[in-house]
């Protein structure tokens, strides 16, 4: 396999920012030297990932992943390292050479998903293909038609056909396509003799991406309403496809989402694609009206608002409403509500109304998620009735219970004050003698926004010695003289692993490289636990050893332990020979001495810093 030159990548690394890359997957906020935001690689409710701009590295202090902007794109996408240099060269507006690219070995990983990804590509283009210019797909074109689609967002989506002749299985038999393959994409329906067959038929096709933008998966509508089959007609899950964690056309709008700061909710496919017709560019939808704890977790990656604009029809307004509970369950986004005039879909509201008054009431049609539940819960109650209109007050109130203190629950207390006929002081009353826990849920709220905005990193504690190798280790790196103080005793060695090797990596960086860079010593070290390892101590270490002095302390206190460790580690290799071969007399020696040792070494680990 030919070697990237360490020249081309270290070129290739410096073209970007890694705040730019992270960014388009983690919403980072600036926290002293560093940046902070929730972990793509895990979930968590407060922000333990951290990126430096300076030394361009990302370090978790939760999961321990770190490394550089390439080790960034592996981890979260599964890429090779030729993948990655690949991705950050195309942002950063450069490009390997073919012969480079094509000489490099695909991951295990890769060569797994690699078939998966390559029939799903071929059939976007086939389904496409068959819609855009064949006979067969004149009433799926007539349908796009009626519904004011155009050719641009036929294209731009990737929109096609799949005929009520089943085509898509003898197309790839064609291709001779491994028939196992095709058993794992989840296009097919096997029956009991192992036959394959189309699962998708006469349903206009819409493909569902990945955040990089790879076709994984589908969605099938049927153009004419049939009550024996769904509308709509999902892949099954398969190791591309996840139905709980897809959101369409998150590809194409997270840089408009990152640009507004605002991420558009809409109800259906269609209503994404109609928005994106007219300039609504941050739009998305979740597969199917209920969103999932996965979906959610995707949008705080992206943003911290969200609008949610369903269909105005009653089981839009429902679905609405579950949304909202469950956005803002989490107290992590300001959730608004954008209604279409006259309770009419998205879609719809474009097509009749034009595209300019669609982007108007997009941007300035928005009420607070609050006053939407009051709407919502208003229309559920008879207001004639006494019964029901103490049941709507008292829902109501709970409701405003949840909201900020003051002006705000004056404003809905007021509107509720006008809509019952009742006082507003008496309202106001009522709402403070609600139980405490109704009381405390503001508070609670507020407390559980700003633990999630700061950044709460765990505690870690390590022995005077290993806080010594750390600071050692950072200084050699940043510190020529110390480096050479270190390097001058032939017979020094770090007594944990982790460190030794750095140091032994870091002896063969500099008979090459003249200056030290973290980053580029990271894609040097290659080893993905060392890089973890590598950016923790350049995030975690501000403090430097700035003398030979304190260098000098930390070599002693090193090699003073380092022979009782080597002896404690000989000793333990015979205790266990000893035991295997029964000589129980033998193991009461050793033990014995192993506990002198062990006395010996912790008086080196009496405190930790």
């Amino acid at each position: 396999m030919v070697k990237i030159p360490e020249e081309t990548i270290e070129k290739i690394r410096s073209s970007v920012n890694i705040l730019d890359i992270v960014g388009q997957h983690v919403q980072l906020k600036k926290a002293g030297k560093n940046f902070f935001g929730l972990c793509p690689f895990h979930e968590e409710r407060t922000p333990s990932f951290s990126v430096n701009e300076e030394k361009q590295i990302f370090h978790c202090f939760s999961c321990g992943r770190g490394g550089n902007v390439f080790t960034f794109l592996m981890e979260l996408e599964g890429l090779s390292f030729t993948e990655a240099v690949q991705a950050v060269g195309k942002a950063g507006g450069m490009q390997l050479p073919d012969e480079l690219v094509q000489a490099q070995q695909p991951s295990a990983r890769e060569q797994q998903l690699r078939p998966l990804f390559s029939v799903h590509e071929a059939a976007t283009r086939f389904y496409h293909h068959i819609l855009v210019n064949t006979k067969a797909g004149a009433p799926a074109r007539e349908y796009l038609k009626k519904r004011q689609i155009s050719a641009e967002m036929i294209e731009t989506f990737q929109l096609g056909f799949a005929p009520s002749e089943r085509v898509l299985q003898p197309f790839f038999k064609e291709q001779q396509t491994d028939y196992q393959t095709l058993r794992k994409t989840g296009l097919f329906i096997e029956n009991q003799a192992g036959e394959l067959t189309d699962r998708f038929v006469n349903r206009l096709m819409f493909p569902i991406r990945n955040p990089q933008g790879a076709p994984i998966g589908f969605s099938g509508r049927l153009l004419q309403q049939n009550e024996q089959q769904p509308k709509y007609l999902n892949s099954p899950e398969t190791e591309l496809f996840n139905k709980r964690k897809v959101i369409y056309n998150l590809d194409l709008a997270k840089p408009a989402v990152r640009k507004t700061q605002r991420l558009i909710l809409f109800e259906g496919f269609m209503d994404v694609i109609s928005a994106y017709q007219a300039e609504v560019f941050n739009g998305v939808a979740s597969m199917g009206t209920s969103l999932t704890e996965e979906q959610i977790y995707e949008f705080k990656k992206v943003t911290s608002q969200i609008c949610v604009c369903y269909d105005g029809d009653q089981p839009g307004q429902k679905a609405t409403n579950r949304a909202i509970d469950l956005l803002t369950q989490q107290d992590s986004f300001e959730v608004n509500v954008i209604q279409m005039p006259n309770g009419v879909d998205p879609d719809e509201f474009r097509r009749t109304a034009g595209p300019k008054r669609f982007r108007e009431v997009i941007s300035k049609a928005q009420e607070p998620a609050l006053k939407f539940k009051l709407n919502f819960l208003k229309n559920q109650f008879n207001l004639n009735n006494d019964v029901d209109k103490l049941n709507y007050v008292n829902q109501a109130l709970q409701q405003i219970a949840n909201t900020k203190p003051g002006v705000t629950q004056d404003v809905y207390l007021k509107e509720l004050s006008a809509d019952v006929d009742l006082p507003f002081d008496s309202l106001r009353k009522q709402l403070g003698n609600l139980p405490d826990q109704s009381r405390k849920n503001h508070s609670s709220k507020l407390h559980n926004q700003h633990s999630q905005q700061a950044p709460q990193l765990a505690e870690r504690h390590y022995s005077r010695i290993e806080n010594a190798e750390r600071h050692l280790l950072m200084a050699m790196f940043y510190n020529s003289s110390v480096w050479d103080q270190v390097v001058a005793n032939p017979t020094f060695n770090f007594i944990h692993d982790q460190y030794q090797q750095l140091y032994l990596f870091a002896q063969e960086y500099f008979r090459t490289h003249a200056r030290y860079q973290s980053a580029e010593f990271s894609d040097f070290v290659q080893e993905p636990k060392l890089q973890s390892v590598l950016a923790e101590l350049e995030i975690d270490n501000d403090e430097q050893l700035d003398n030979e002095e304190a260098a000098t302390d930390c070599v002693k206190m090193i090699t003073e332990s380092a022979p009782l460790v080597s002896k404690i580690n000989q000793l333990r290799q015979e205790f266990d020979s000893a035991g295997q071969i029964g000589d129980e007399l033998q193991q009461l020696k050793l033990a014995s001495e192993l506990i002198r040792l062990h006395r010996q070494l912790d008086q080196l680990r009496t405190s930790n810093d």
